[in-house]
């Protein structure tokens, strides 16, 4: 079958390069409106806690649930209390600021509950949770537009004459100095292509290193087109966009980094022409096909997860193996034949026989097999050991920023013995109180 593909590709050459080239254009085009249309919905049907967050933010006006708040956090001065009208005055001076500044929040403080849980066994240090209404365009729920509302807002707040210190997950990312969203896709893409020229410049040593990144940038595109009509089926997680780019970024040049290694080894063996493309079709191209299927399907198994955008991971995910694996076995065809003896230039190094120190390896590792299979069952044992003290789940709150007004509010909380759980609430939902 490679061998009737391969020749049906070299008997039509511009047919096939025009196809791809219109792909690839409308693709470009596709980039940006499928990446719009990604939902960043991490949704747990039929659990509890998901339907409690689900109930919270349809009934309080979309805020709380998956949202973490922000703390303000104040400790008065040694002497005053709480229960003093002028810090109450403050503290309620302090809710209206914020009330004013982030418009149809939710906020529960000492100040509007009269709740002991709101304030220190000393007295002195108390705290609000503020959940402000979302923001349209965030990501795992983090709302840095409010932050910096809220933030604003406090500027130059006092209790007691003791400023106010604005906490929580948000505002410790603030202060870390580091963006929420992280590089875009665009970014990451560039940054991986320019370390795969620099190998593939080293590996060819010609202008053929050129070719496994035009392949990459084909298949990448023509991906984001075909993620753009799939969004129109179902929901599907922006990182998917990223396993687009980074995923497709490696398979594409692993499968034409392998099909025209093997096209210069046919070529140094006296073969020219489509009967070089042709033979290395027969034997590259059938692993490359075995590859893109063994990954495609691999990705495709995390539908099997009871995660709705893990699922979009896996069918989102599997198209960027199977369009690097079709670009491989068709566009890159033509492209040796037409273009593969005049890009491999300056060709400094012979295919004919493997190097001496990839000889000698695999030769020591033929002979002594079953001690490199146990090195090698050693080295992933000892992997998934060290992965089973993974912990997942929310990051510690002290690990996010070093210094920062959120840090000192948060080492205000720890020192009054309040501790970081005031930055993640359990919210609770009560049916049919009549209290």
């Amino acid at each position: 079958m490679m061998s009737s593909l391969t020749r049906w590709v070299l008997s039509h050459k511009r047919t096939v390069v025009l196809a791809w080239v219109v792909l690839t254009i409308a693709g470009i085009a596709a980039a940006g409106p499928a990446s719009d249309a990604l939902k960043p919905e991490f949704s747990v049907p039929d659990k509890e806690g998901w339907e409690t967050n689900v109930t919270i933010q349809e009934r309080y006006r979309g805020t709380g649930g998956e949202s973490p708040p922000l703390v303000p956090v104040v400790t008065i001065p040694e002497g005053e209390s709480v229960d003093s009208p002028a810090v109450k005055r403050d503290l309620a001076a302090m809710d209206a600021r914020l009330e004013r500044a982030l418009p149809g929040s939710r906020i529960a403080s000492y100040a509007s509950t009269g709740d002991e849980t709101f304030v220190s066994d000393d007295g002195r240090t108390t705290y609000a949770i503020v959940h402000p209404t979302p923001d349209p365009d965030s990501f795992f729920g983090e709302n840095p537009r409010a932050e910096r509302i809220a933030r604003g807002a406090l500027e130059g707040a006092t209790v007691a004459g003791e400023p106010v210190k604005l906490t929580g997950f948000d505002a410790l990312m603030e202060d870390s100095g580091s963006e929420n969203e992280g590089p875009g896709v665009l970014l990451e893409a560039v940054l991986g292509g320019v370390g795969a020229l620099i190998v593939l410049v080293f590996v060819f040593a010609s202008l053929l290193a050129l070719v496994p990144l035009v392949m990459a940038f084909v298949s990448i595109m023509t991906t984001f087109l075909l993620l753009l009509g799939l969004t129109e089926l179902t929901s599907v997680s922006p990182i998917v966009q990223f396993l687009i780019a980074l995923i497709g970024l490696g398979v594409a040049i692993d499968y034409s980094l392998l099909v025209v290694s093997r096209w210069r080894e046919e070529r140094s063996h006296g073969r020219s022409g489509d009967e070089a493309v042709q033979r290395a079709m027969e034997t590259a191209g059938r692993a490359v096909v075995f590859s893109g299927v063994t990954v495609a399907i691999g990705l495709l198994a995390l539908i099997a997860l009871p995660l709705p955008f893990l699922r979009s991971m896996g069918y989102g995910g599997m198209l960027i193996p199977l369009v690097s694996t079709v670009v491989a076995i068709t566009l890159l065809p033509v492209v040796l034949a037409k273009l593969g003896p005049r890009l491999d230039w300056p060709h400094r190094r012979t295919d004919d026989k493997a190097s001496r120190a990839w000889t000698r390896w695999a030769q020591a590792v033929s002979r002594r097999r079953w001690l490199a299979a146990g090195a090698g069952m050693a080295v992933i044992v000892a992997l998934a050991f060290s992965a089973t003290d993974l912990q997942l789940g929310s990051s510690d709150a002290n690990t996010v920023a070093r210094s920062g007004n959120a840090k000192e509010g948060l080492v205000a909380l720890e020192k009054a013995g309040i501790g970081e759980g005031a930055l993640l609430p359990h919210e609770i939902v009560v049916e049919g109180g009549t209290d």
